[in-house]
């Protein structure tokens, strides 16, 4: 069929028509308001998609991973994503323990194809926020390329012998478009989900596909900033404890005390009898 003599086109195509009027200047010539638009649109919809009634996660095990490599030093983030990141974090650490105050989190910095725990898990939000000041704040501490699957893997060595009650999570934050590593990250992987670790990637640069694939087999969210206000919206996201999982959602063994329970047999009610503390001292008196 020839599609130019009919004037139709294809179903999947009218998406992608006149995308450039999503864009509008406002009176001073600026992209700002529609640009921040796009981000209180796209808010209000995960708004109206969370689920009511979730059982969430209240006991958190964190562990944030930051890009150190040469990418960070880019400026569309001002004045740099690496003191972007930096300023956002600082708030963002002191939130995280105040919504959550009986987590845990650590911080792993990956630079020059290496992977480096700089902080270990632990409620102390100061002892963090040291730890970022020290160890990436200067522009001559990035350097290289990152390495995603060092500092999964350092994450995953730290993570899996944590008990199962509480939720166990990685976020990283990647402004790099390339990951240089050792081996297959696709088995690390396999690894973080067969774990039931929670990863979750904020991108400064664009979509990479490895990060997606992470996202979407560990149950996390993958995102990329469009500027800092966007970026600031995305972590802080990151605050609320996730939906617990069927695998981390043990059913608590307790024990009924207090009142007698009465028990109904053949449609008929039994006798009274005495609550559970008293037979269990009745029984270890004899």
């Amino acid at each position: 069929m020839d599609m130019e003599e009919d004037g139709k086109e294809y179903r999947w195509e009218t998406g992608y028509e006149k995308t450039w009027e999503a864009l509008q200047e406002d009176e001073d010539g600026l992209l700002e308001t529609s640009v921040a638009d796009i981000i209180l649109r796209a808010k209000r919809k995960r708004q109206a998609e969370r689920k009511g009634h979730t059982r969430l996660g209240m006991m958190r095990h964190l562990y944030v991973v930051l890009d150190a490599s040469e990418a960070m030093l880019d400026q569309d983030l001002k004045p740099t994503r690496q003191l972007c990141t930096i300023k956002l974090l600082e708030g963002f650490i002191e939130e995280f323990f105040d919504q959550n105050p009986i987590s845990q989190m650590g911080i792993i910095i990956t630079r020059n194809k290496r992977a480096d725990k700089v902080s270990e898990l632990a409620g102390n939000p100061r002892k963090h926020l040291s730890t970022v000041k020290s160890q990436f704040n200067l522009p001559s501490q990035c350097i290289g390329e990152p390495s995603l699957q060092n500092a999964l893997e350092l994450a995953l060595s730290s993570l899996k012998m944590l008990p199962t009650h509480a939720s166990r999570e990685v976020l990283v934050i990647l402004g790099s478009l390339t990951t240089c590593d050792p081996g297959d990250i696709n088995q690390t992987i396999v690894s973080l989900k067969n774990c039931g670790i929670r990863v979750s990637v904020i991108g400064l640069a664009a979509e990479v596909r490895i990060c997606n694939a992470l996202c979407k087999e560990t149950g996390g969210v993958y995102n990329v900033v469009l500027d800092d206000r966007h970026f600031r919206d995305l972590l802080f996201q990151q605050v609320e404890p996730p939906p617990a999982t069927a695998a981390n959602s043990q059913e608590a063994s307790l024990i009924k005390m207090g009142f007698p329970h009465h028990d109904v047999i053949d449609g008929r009610g039994s006798s009274l009898t005495m609550c559970m503390c008293v037979e269990a001292s009745t029984v270890s008196c004899q």
